[in-house]
């Protein structure tokens, strides 16, 4: 099992107000607030679907069990693109933490054992903290393509006039521009 915490948000957001309201075609200032919360809750959503943070942010990955592939190239994380690892804790089940950081480093984004190193154990009931700093970087290192793409789902939201919810890729219905951009920037696997 694992969980997503956001322990340090963003410090702005991805788009400025005025950009959007340029989008929109909005020239006043009367539905600033409405704004405000469909480019919150638009982020959150694409955030979501594409497994991306689109400004730096800190976040704590928590799991029961130590991901598969941590060995050799590493185990993919939750999120992307991962900047810094700055702590991993195995915490018992008391509450008492451990540090165990010095025997991990980022590989390619993903989160890899040192070489000559053994895994940690974990106890009956222990789980494992992952605080990572993700994200492109600021407001302006945000990709063009993922810009348009929020800016399409603020407009389709604006449309409907209800910020959406937190479901699985299937329920949220992205519309058709959206999926697309999301779409192309899917890595191929071999």
């Amino acid at each position: 099992m694992t969980q997503l915490t956001v322990i340090e948000p963003a410090a702005e957001a991805p788009l400025s107000l005025d950009t959007v309201k340029a989008f929109l075609r909005i020239g006043h200032d009367g539905e600033d607030a409405l704004i405000a919360d469909l480019l919150e809750a638009a982020r959150e959503r694409l955030e979501q679907v594409a497994g991306l943070a689109l400004v730096v942010q800190t976040v704590r990955v928590c799991r029961t069990e130590w991901p598969s592939g941590l060995h050799g190239r590493g185990a993919r994380l939750p999120m992307a693109p991962v900047q810094q690892l700055d702590a991993v804790r195995v915490v018992d089940a008391d509450g008492a933490a451990v540090e165990q950081t010095e025997f991990f480093s980022l590989n390619c984004g993903r989160l890899a054992l040192r070489p000559w190193t053994v895994l940690p154990m974990l106890a009956i009931g222990a789980h494992i903290e992952i605080d990572l700093q993700v994200g492109f970087g600021a407001a302006t290192d945000v990709p063009d393509d993922l810009r348009e793409a929020l800016l399409h789902l603020i407009g389709d939201m604006y449309r409907s006039r209800t910020p959406s919810g937190h479901a699985g890729p299937a329920e949220l219905g992205l519309p058709q521009q959206v999926q697309a951009i999301l779409d192309a920037r899917k890595q191929v696997r071999l």
